[in-house]
């Protein structure tokens, strides 16, 4: 009885000061890196990463004394997923309840994706429903001044909270300066084409495709039927002409710029839209439009730079967006008969 009361009362022992040393090493876990060193360091949380991921990073720009204590701790306070992405400005000095806390409140910078085919314009609407400083009226004018349709690279960036428009606009140019111009340096110096043909090219196979594989077809096409001085007759060059006048006349009454609820895009055409008289309207004007009706992504702009050849001179989207291709004008028809009737 003696050993058996014995082993117990050890066993207990053990168990709390195995316990009791557990918590002590968590607590110091918990205590700053370096409680003098105050200099900042931005850290940086992409969109999707998970409280592991995060932690790693932490330790690893030695912002935590180990992962397991901020593991313990996020789940514990009950903040694991409201931790945000963005950028935050953080220092050796800090406690990991401190940095949990800060990674909670919201970031120092914001994401922000710029998805592929929307116009200038979108793209001011998106900066002011994300709570930046945009001024419509100049946002339009920069656009306009510096021909900047068709530059605005779709991405994900990164922004200050308290960005201007300029700085706006100087981190997307550099971003598309980097990847497109920079980028694609040799493809488009290949083509043989210059950047606004590929830019304005690349903006209607972005708009009438969405895979790659049918963006190489429908640039193939579009170059073809431009060689062969044929009409382009593409929707989306007369959805934007539509929408440019409808929508401006829709702000000169309200006066209120890229604030009025403009149908940027709209998906039914009459035939009188398809007889509007725009530069943009390919179905009545030969050649390109007068520049980019969207901003086109990496995939739209290879597509131009290396075209798929085919057999094809015509194509149509179908009610589920799926496109199909004709060799002759008959047999467009009849796809039009069979796919949008």
């Amino acid at each position: 009885m003696k050993k058996k009361s014995f082993f117990a009362i050890f066993s207990t022992y053990f168990f709390l000061a195995f316990i009791l040393g557990f918590l002590l090493w968590w607590k110091g876990g918990l205590q700053s890196v370096e409680g003098s060193n105050k200099e900042t360091i931005v850290f940086v949380i992409d969109k999707g990463e998970g409280v592991s991921e995060i932690t790693a990073k932490l330790k690893e720009q030695g912002l935590i004394k180990n992962q397991l204590s901020f593991k313990v701790w996020v789940v514990v306070a009950g903040i694991a997923k409201k931790i945000k992405a963005g950028s935050y400005y953080l220092s050796r000095s800090m406690t990991t309840p401190e940095i949990a806390s800060i990674l909670t409140k919201g970031a120092a910078d914001r994401w922000l994706t710029i998805v592929e085919g929307l116009r200038a314009e979108q793209i001011g609407e998106l900066l002011i429903k994300e709570g930046f400083a945009i001024n419509p009226e100049n946002w339009e004018k920069e656009i306009e001044t510096n021909k900047l349709e068709g530059q605005l690279f779709p991405d994900s960036y990164l922004f200050p909270k308290s960005s201007t428009q300029a700085a706006i606009l100087k981190i997307i140019r550099k971003n598309f300066q980097k990847k497109v111009i920079d980028g694609l340096k040799n493809e488009l110096t290949a083509s043989g084409k210059n950047q606004d043909f590929v830019l304005t090219l690349a903006s209607l196979v972005e708009r009438e495709a969405k895979t790659p594989q049918d963006r190489a077809l429908v640039a193939g096409i579009l170059l073809k039927r431009l060689e062969n001085d044929w009409p382009l007759q593409v929707d989306a060059t007369v959805q934007y002409a539509v929408a440019s006048q409808k929508c401006s006349i829709l702000k000169n009454q309200a006066l209120l710029i890229l604030k009025s609820p403009c149908d940027w895009w709209p998906r039914e055409l009459t035939a009188g839209d398809l007889q509007i008289k725009s530069t943009y309207n390919t179905y009545i004007y030969h050649g390109l439009p007068p520049g980019p009706i969207c901003n086109p992504g990496l995939s739209s702009i290879k597509a131009v730079l290396s075209p798929t050849q085919s057999p094809y001179w015509y194509y149509l989207s179908d009610k589920n967006g799926v496109i199909h291709y004709a060799k002759t004008d008959k047999e467009q028809s009849d796809n039009k008969e069979k796919y949008l009737k």
